[in-house]
Order: structure tokens, then C-alpha cells, then sequence
């Protein structure tokens, strides 16, 4: 019930600030305990300590580029990260992180700090990095078709890299994928 009334809320909120009000946020599934998640970025972006990351979870991401035979600009507009045209202009790398769920808060508009967010949190504003084009409804923006893209989530940099991290050229992950 909490998520209807969250999403009546963005659309109601949307249409009076004169966004894109067809956009209404869809429930999510929590995720498993462990996942393992992704940050895309550009090959010379660095983090520091006190960073958080925008994350995508790995099966996701995998599933979509499977479905979509997507090659490397089709996976950066469903992340939100390059737009329309889908031109991209800079060199990217995947790193992949296994975390615990409850390492993670969903970044929703309109819902305050800490608040359940469909089995996770809410997340506050502060620095982060990642998926430059979000929809506020804990999803990336796919910019080729405007529309809610990839279960998007965000986690503190040291809480991502407790455990290791693997870093690889996007066009070697989407190879795999």
C-alpha cells in the first residue's frame, strides 16, 4: 500500500512542478540478501572514501543485454549514463561488487531518509556517482526510450569494497554477457 501511495504521490508531485508526469514508479522486488552489483563509469573516474555509488545489479544488467542484444551504447542509455543518440565518447569500465542488501538504500524522491522503499530504504541526497539520469523512482532513466530503466541503488564506497572488487572493460563485460 505504502508503494501505491508513493508512486500516486510522484505523479501527483510530477504534474504540479510540470515534469514528466506519464512517468509513474512501478513496485520493485526487494533484492536477495548477497547480489552482486555493478558501477559503470568512465575508464578515468575515481572515487574517494566518503563517495557512495550508484549501483545496477549484475543479473539485471546481464538479462537486459541478453533480451536487448545490446552493445556498449545500448547498455549506457539504459543506465542512464549517455543520451538519446547514443554516442559514446569516452572509454567505460564495470566493477563488480558482491554486497549484502542491507548495504544498499534505493535513491527515491519523495519519500524521507530511511523510510521502506519496497524492502530497502530510502536514500538521502549527498555525493554520489553513477547513472547521471534517474527517473527519483529508484530506477535509471533508459534514454533511448524515456522510460524507467534498471533497478538503480546506491552504497557507500568502502561498504561496496570491504570485500574486493573486479574492475573490466564494459565492452569484455557485455562480451561475457
Amino acid at each position: 500500500m505504502g508503494s501505491l501511495l508513493a508512486a500516486l504521490l510522484w505523479v501527483a508531485v510530477a504534474a504540479g512542478q510540470g515534469d514528466d508526469a506519464s512517468l509513474v514508479c512501478a513496485s520493485q522486488a526487494p533484492p536477495p540478501d548477497r547480489l552482486q552489483v555493478a558501477w559503470i563509469s568512465p575508464v578515468r573516474k575515481r572515487v574517494w572514501g566518503r563517495t557512495s555509488l550508484s549501483v545496477v545489479r549484475v543479473a539485471e544488467l546481464r538479462t537486459f543485454v541478453q533480451a536487448q542484444g545490446a552493445d556498449q551504447a545500448r547498455a549506457l542509455q539504459a543506465l542512464g549514463l549517455i543520451g538519446r543518440r547514443g554516442r559514446v565518447r569516452k572509454l567505460y569500465k564495470v566493477t563488480l561488487f558482491d554486497v549484502s542488501a542491507d548495504q544498499l538504500c534505493r535513491p527515491v524522491e519523495h519519500t524521507p531518509e530511511g523510510e521502506d522503499s519496497d524492502g530497502l530504504p530510502a536514500c538521502a541526497g549527498g555525493r554520489q556517482v553513477g547513472a547521471r539520469r534517474a527517473t527519483g523512482c529508484g530506477t535509471t532513466l533508459d534514454t533511448a526510450t524515456d522510460a524507467q530503466g534498471l533497478d538503480l541503488y546506491r552504497i557507500p564506497w568502502r561498504e561496496a569494497a570491504r570485500a574486493g572488487f573486479c574492475v573490466m572493460p564494459l565492452e569484455r563485460f557485455l562480451a561475457g554477457s
